[in-house]
């Protein structure tokens, strides 16, 4: 039960941080002498975001909004009057200023807001306008406090259960491939290996931009040396996983041409999908190894490493491999579409 209580406090932050900073803002408001105090919680609840980097970005966003809605009008609204005229002249003013700064849309509805609210509230509070600004600070800034010093997003944790899941697919897909050369090749599975090959690309981007967002997360985070080592090393883990979908995808397209060629031998199909076969389980022991270190010290697959150019074909490799990837180029670019 105490195990489930903190896995909860550490990872559902979401849930429990919003109310206590919403909580907190309040008080801290009222104490600061404001008459709308729920400003403050409603900046904690629109600020606290899945991560740390969004939280700020919108903090930012939604304080110079506010501030810019309300000096412009403050300083325009008493000579114009409220209706809906002056509101639309307004709003029309702000978003061409905003178009010439070249601020965030995000500034820009922010700013919509401010002026809406305080040409509609400001005849009948005058408190309003100085409240808005005071208790937006102080609920994008209690907001992020509270979500970067207290149990802070795991977004580094979230990469690394993305990595492994894709490094699974990846061996499978070797697998796969190794059915695929047992088969002869089989033209009617070529383009569903393809395709899956594909979207095992798409896997890798996704993976890619979780890496990106747990280190956008960590450039805010005072306290998490610890993670940014981690991140550094998955990083580093990464460029394995991108080499391993790179070559695997030459390795498809040159058995597909030797398949193609008719000179693709039972004898040479057999040991192919021998290689791939070891090669799959070799990624598999990899991702093993990631997931848990402390088990998995040392990735030693003994036939996998024992594939190597045979000695009479040595001489071979290095032209042959750049034929190939001139062949490829010149039928990506030989025609215009």
């Amino acid at each position: 039960m105490t195990n489930k209580m903190l896995d909860f406090i550490k990872y559902k932050g979401v849930v429990w941080k919003t109310p206590l900073a919403a909580a907190l803002s309040w008080e801290l408001a009222e104490w600061a002498g404001s008459k709308h105090p729920y400003l403050a919680p409603l900046t904690v609840i629109l600020c606290i975001q899945l991560t740390v980097d969004k939280s700020i970005q919108f903090a930012w966003q939604r304080i110079v909004g506010t501030i810019a809605g309300v000096i412009l009008t403050a300083s325009i609204a008493p000579y114009i009057g409220l209706n809906g005229w002056s509101i639309g002249f307004l709003l029309l003013v702000g978003a061409l200023i905003l178009t010439w700064l070249k601020l965030d849309h995000a500034i820009m509805v922010q700013f919509a807001l401010s002026i809406l609210l305080v040409m509609y509230f400001q005849s009948k509070m005058p408190s309003y306008s100085l409240d808005r600004i005071r208790d937006t600070v102080i609920g994008a800034i209690v907001a992020i406090l509270i979500h970067i010093m207290i149990f802070p997003p795991d977004s580094v944790n979230k990469a690394k259960k993305k990595m492994i899941q894709f490094a699974d697919h990846l061996s499978n897909h070797f697998i796969n491939t190794a059915l695929w050369v047992t088969e002869g090749c089989s033209s009617s599975k070529t383009q569903n290996l393809q395709t899956k090959l594909q979207t095992l690309f798409q896997e890798l981007h996704q993976v890619t931009n979780e890496l990106d967002k747990a280190e956008q997360s960590l450039r805010y985070n005072p306290i998490g040396a610890n993670k940014r080592n981690t991140l550094k090393a998955l990083n580093q883990q990464m460029h394995r996983l991108r080499s391993g979908h790179a070559n695997l995808s030459d390795m498809i397209r040159i058995l597909l041409k030797w398949s193609e060629s008719g000179n693709f031998a039972k004898e040479n199909q057999r040991m192919w999908a021998d290689h791939l076969n070891s090669l799959g389980k070799l990624v598999k022991e990899w991702k093993e190894a990631l997931d848990d270190p402390e088990k998995y010290s040392l990735v030693s697959n003994e036939s996998a490493l024992q594939i190597k150019v045979p000695d009479n074909m040595e001489k071979y490799q290095y032209p042959v491999a750049l034929y190939l990837n001139a062949e490829q180029v010149i039928q990506d670019f030989q025609t215009a579409n």
